[in-house]
C-alpha cells in the first residue's frame, strides 16, 4: 500500500469517521484537521476539488505527518433547473432550505443527481488524484431525519425512501460518497 496515513481536511469528525468507516482498511491512519480554504465557485466539481486540494496541500505545517490529504466535495443538480444548484448547493440550502429547494422545482420535472467527488492530494508528489460517485434519483417533500443538508429532499432511483428516511448503514451501501471512497479504497488496494 503506497499511503499510510491520510489527513481528512474537514471541520466535521462525523464526515471523518464516515470516510474512514466506508474506506475500511485497517492499514490506514486518518486523521483530521478543520482549515478554512478558500474555495472557487464553479459548476465544475472536478474544478473545485483540484483547487481545495492544492490549497490543502499548501498547509505543509499542519499536514507534514501525513501521506495524502483528502477533500471531499459534493453536488446536486436539477434537471428541472439546468444542472443547477450543482456544486453550489450548501449556498442554496442557506438561502432556501429543504423545503425551497423544493418549491424552486415545483410542477416542473423532479429529476435529480447528486455526485462526491473525492480528491487525494499525495503531499511528497503533489499529485491530485480524484474519484467521483454519482446516484440519480428526483427531489421530493422532506421526509426522514437522517443524515444532513439535503438528504430528506433526495430519492434515489430504485428506492420508496429518501436518503433522511435511511440509516447509516443503508445510505452507505448506495450513496454517492460511498461509491466514490470504494473507487478509493480500490486505488489504495491496487
Amino acid at each position: 500500500m503506497k499511503i499510510k496515513r491520510i489527513v481528512v481536511i474537514t471541520g466535521n469528525a462525523g464526515k471523518m469517521e464516515e470516510i474512514k468507516t466506508l474506506i475500511g482498511l485497517e492499514a490506514i491512519e486518518f486523521g483530521y484537521q478543520s482549515l478554512d480554504l478558500p474555495e472557487i465557485q464553479s459548476l465544475d466539481i472536478r474544478e473545485i476539488g483540484q483547487f481545495k486540494t492544492k490549497m490543502a496541500l499548501t498547509h505543509s505545517r499542519l499536514i507534514e505527518s501525513y501521506d495524502a490529504v483528502l477533500t471531499d466535495d459534493t453536488a446536486l443538480s436539477s434537471d428541472a433547473l439546468h444542472g443547477l444548484p450543482g456544486p453550489l448547493i450548501k449556498w442554496f440550502l442557506d438561502r432556501l432550505g429543504q423545503d425551497g429547494l423544493v418549491e424552486l422545482i415545483k410542477g416542473k420535472e423532479d429529476g435529480a443527481s447528486v455526485s462526491c467527488l473525492i480528491s487525494l492530494g499525495i503531499i511528497k508528489t503533489q499529485e491530485i488524484i480524484q474519484f467521483e460517485g454519482a446516484v440519480t434519483g428526483k427531489l421530493v417533500q422532506a421526509k426522514g431525519s437522517y443524515g444532513f443538508g439535503w438528504d430528506p429532499v433526495f430519492m434515489p432511483d430504485g428506492s420508496v425512501l429518501t436518503y433522511g428516511e435511511m440509516g447509516a448503514d443503508e445510505k452507505n451501501k448506495i450513496s454517492h460518497r460511498a461509491l466514490a471512497l470504494q473507487k478509493l479504497r480500490d486505488w489504495l488496494i491496487s
